[in-house]
């Protein structure tokens, strides 16, 4: 009898634990249930593995980005993206408040009627640079008259090779343009397939070394841009100031502690941190000041210009200062 009832007790004591350990789940469970339910707003930021937004990733890795947005009452949905093109295509499918990608799409983007704003923005331009095979005989942007110029059709890229040829009074009826990828443009570069391309980074630091360098593209302003859905920018302001908070935290970061960085970057990237690190260099976030109004201006008139954009854009309501 005795024996039974120690074996009653035990079998009592696991029962509560285990309801004890239940409740305990339950707990945890409604506190991650409360933060999306009600007393968090969600943010969804869309960010492509690129150096061009080293800063953003450290401050996502660091933990900078949710700490100042749980902050101002809002939860956090990172959500890395492979391609730029495919941030412009999750606004427009509704499935980001936030995104990263060139100002030059961000502009094709917004002519044809996707609803975002830009909010931040940093200066790429050193990272575009025009390569040319050694055996090609260019030694500068004149002699790319009649051979094979590559880069992407309607990007930052070409966007730099058209200044390149105005600078030398030349268009690209004097070139035999290639329109190629990155990816395809770089085996066909060292194959002697095409003489010329126009590059940005990782590409650039990646063919520098079997290929010639001729100009960096200092020349003409490019930028990355931080875009905001409209409707979300106009309900959340907060979450703006927070977002661009928190990047500048992960900027300074970066300056301050390079080796930790690298590290964690270079994983993020899949490119060695030897690759790495002047990538980095090239790039910088700027506030919305004079110059980069007017960049942006000419910008838009090249693209108009160009009849790459399907309507004009308003820059002055298209940046949110």
């Amino acid at each position: 009898m005795k024996k039974f009832l120690l074996f009653g007790m035990a079998i009592m004591i696991i029962l509560s634990a285990l309801l004890v350990g239940g409740c305990a789940g339950k707990q945890e469970s409604a506190v991650k249930t409360n933060v999306n339910n009600g007393q968090a707003k969600i943010v969804r930021i869309g960010t492509v593995p690129l150096p061009f937004y080293s800063h953003m990733w450290v401050a996502y890795k660091k933990g900078f980005l949710a700490e100042e947005l749980n902050k101002a009452g809002f939860q956090l949905i990172w959500k890395p993206i492979n391609l730029g093109p495919v941030v412009s295509e999750s606004f427009a499918a509704g499935e980001l408040d936030m995104g990263v990608m060139g100002d030059l799409p961000a502009f094709v983007g917004r002519s044809s009627g996707i609803q975002y704003t830009i909010v931040s923005a940093s200066d790429i331009a050193k990272a575009h640079a025009l390569l040319v095979n050694p055996k090609s005989g260019i030694r500068g942007i004149a002699d790319l008259k009649d051979k094979k110029v590559a880069t992407t059709k309607n990007t930052s890229g070409y966007e730099l090779l058209s200044v390149f040829l105005e600078k030398e009074g030349m268009t690209f009826d004097d070139i035999h343009f290639v329109n190629m990828s990155m990816a395809d443009l770089g085996q066909a570069l060292i194959k002697g397939d095409i003489d010329a391309g126009v590059v940005w980074e990782p590409s650039v630091t990646r063919l520098e070394s079997g290929m010639k360098l001729v100009v960096d593209g200092e020349i003409c302003a490019n930028y990355a841009v931080l875009l905001a859905g409209d409707e979300f920018l106009k309900d959340n302001p907060a979450a703006i100031e927070a977002v661009n908070k928190a990047y500048g935290r992960g900027y300074e970061y970066l300056k301050e502690n390079p080796d930790e960085c690298l590290k964690m970057l270079a994983i993020v990237f899949k490119i060695s941190e030897a690759e790495l690190k002047p990538m980095i260099e090239k790039y910088e976030p700027v506030p919305f000041n004079d110059k980069v109004l007017a960049d942006l201006n000419d910008q838009e008139a090249f693209l108009s210009k160009a009849k790459i954009m399907k309507g004009a854009v308003d820059t002055k309501t298209f940046i949110h200062r």
